[in-house]
């Protein structure tokens, strides 16, 4: 395999790895991997609204509307209309979300500590610092422009 089909590869095993772990992590939390990542995000965005959230985590508006619904219902979060449009909706921690806030973070940082184990501390800050660029550079792409860049039979060229 050549270097562009090992990286999607381990991208894709990072992903489907560390969701595995956090659902694992969260069960006797009786959280799935979409309420996980909500809340997470929920801790430093309290009080944001809906559609805030889907582009922050760049969701379907419609899967941020079934995960918030049963994070009410788990009594994780509560919603409470806008003073000034009665259509939007804010969302905020419960006691019970504030309480595992220390929890839930801990759940991701110790997944990263465990795959960082064996690298030297220096090691870890690249990787850190480059997966902070590329998840920068994938949020800003234009992905229908670039995708429309792909050439016939060959590697792409240039640097987009």
């Amino acid at each position: 395999m050549d270097a562009y089909v090992n990286i999607g590869r381990w991208f894709s095993i990072l992903y489907r790895r560390s969701q595995q772990f956090i659902v694992e992590a969260c069960q006797e939390q009786g959280l799935t991997y979409s309420e996980f990542v909500l809340l997470v995000r929920l801790y430093d965005h309290e009080g944001s609204k809906q559609d805030e959230l889907a582009a922050m985590l760049l969701l379907d508006k419609a899967v941020v509307t079934r995960t918030v619904n049963s994070l009410e219902e788990k009594g994780y979060i509560t919603r409470r209309q806008d003073d000034k449009d009665k259509r939007v909706r804010h969302v905020y921690l419960t006691e019970l979300g504030k309480e595992r806030h220390t929890f839930l973070r801990n759940v991701i940082q110790c997944w990263a500590d465990y795959l960082c184990e064996e690298l030297p501390q220096e090691n870890v800050r690249t990787v850190f610092a480059a997966f902070e660029q590329l998840t920068d550079r994938a949020c800003k792409a234009d992905l229908v422009a670039i995708a429309r860049n792909i050439p016939d039979g060959g590697m792409p060229h240039g640097k987009n």
